[in-house]
């Protein structure tokens, strides 16, 4: 099983913090970060980028908007299970001087949902379409995008500068489960006919915020304008549930790959939100990343782009190869 289910309402059991505090008082605070309640709407952010879809796939690409960006890595920005680029914009907003691309799945942004389940094969082929004018890219990856973003270091690694996992998904299944098996046959028959009524989507968007606003230490943030839930399109919601059925044979297809190939190179940057890790997960983070950097963020959920997006942008810092940008990330709160 995954340690948080990736695309459920509510992560599988308890939060737990450092001190276990009961009450959202009790939670570790300090200063407001940049970003925390910043109110941005994610359709006019996106109408000044490149756009294009490609093979179902929406690629949104903004140069740096700095002049000190010259010389430094791109980042591509990977979404986690049944989750819109756009909840990366908090973190975007604060690295103006990088080139950044981010990706929406088909279904999302008014695609069509193909339907059929994605595969890692399909992901990767994605990425590299995506990333077709740089060099390489800084890979920022959340939840289950960690899949993803380590096979294709694997395979890629002279693309890949750098990678900061973002509270991410860890398994070492080695069956790909019943989904992949019966997908055709089963799953998207059921799927097609389930959320074609309104009222199924108005209810899926009303447990998905729900859901979103519990991943999220700083709920307030989640306003519509800067978080915007597209689940009440059909389309939207089944290329959703579609990607939480591939998640064992996607994890499966990963350790398969670890198998045949070397660890990840890439310096790597891990940000772990409570609940941490077990020890066999962090083994399992551990022997597949050669060059690794544990940082637990004990002040933020799931949804760290929301709680902590100043986090992310020091570890792309980190995990850069612009000499310049290899400095330690700072100091965590207790």
């Amino acid at each position: 099983m995954c340690r948080r289910s990736p695309c459920s309402p509510s992560p599988r059991g308890a939060r737990t913090w450092a001190t276990s505090p009961s009450s959202a008082e009790a939670r570790p605070t300090g200063p407001r970060r940049s970003g925390e309640r910043r109110a941005m709407s994610a359709e006019p952010e996106f109408a000044r980028w490149s756009r294009a879809v490609v093979d179902g796939f929406t690629v949104y690409q903004r140069p740096a908007t700095a002049s000190a960006g010259e010389g430094k890595d791109p980042v591509l920005f990977l979404n986690g299970c049944a989750l819109a680029a756009a909840g990366w914009l908090p973190v975007i907003a604060e690295m103006p001087d990088r080139d950044v691309i981010a990706l929406d799945r088909p279904g999302f942004a008014g695609t069509r949902w193909p339907g059929t389940l994605p595969d890692l094969a399909g992901e990767l082929a994605a990425m590299e379409r995506a990333i077709a004018g740089h060099s390489r890219v800084v890979i920022v990856a959340h939840s289950m995008a960690a899949f993803r973003a380590e096979a294709f270091a694997r395979l890629r690694p002279e693309r890949v500068a750098g990678i900061v996992l973002v509270d991410p998904s860890i398994e070492d299944y080695r069956f790909r489960g019943p989904a992949g098996r019966f997908s055709l046959a089963t799953w998207m028959p059921v799927l097609g006919a389930l959320v074609t009524r309104e009222q199924i989507g108005e209810a899926a968007s009303w447990l998905s915020h729900q859901g979103f606003l519990r991943q999220s230490g700083s709920g307030r943030a989640l306003d519509p304008e800067a978080f915007k839930d597209p689940y009440t399109d059909p389309d939207t919601l089944r290329a959703a549930i579609a990607e939480w059925l591939s998640y064992r044979s996607q994890a499966a297809d990963l350790e398969s790959l670890r198998g045949r190939t070397e660890p990840v190179r890439a310096r790597t940057s891990a940000l772990l939100a409570p609940p941490l890790p077990s020890r066999s997960r962090s083994r399992i983070l551990e022997a597949a990343f050669a060059d690794l950097v544990r940082h637990e963020i004990r002040d933020s959920r799931h949804l760290m782009m929301i709680d902590r997006p100043d986090m992310i942008v020091e570890a792309v810092d980190e995990v850069s190869s612009a000499p310049e940008a290899q400095r330690p990330i700072s100091a965590r709160p207790s």
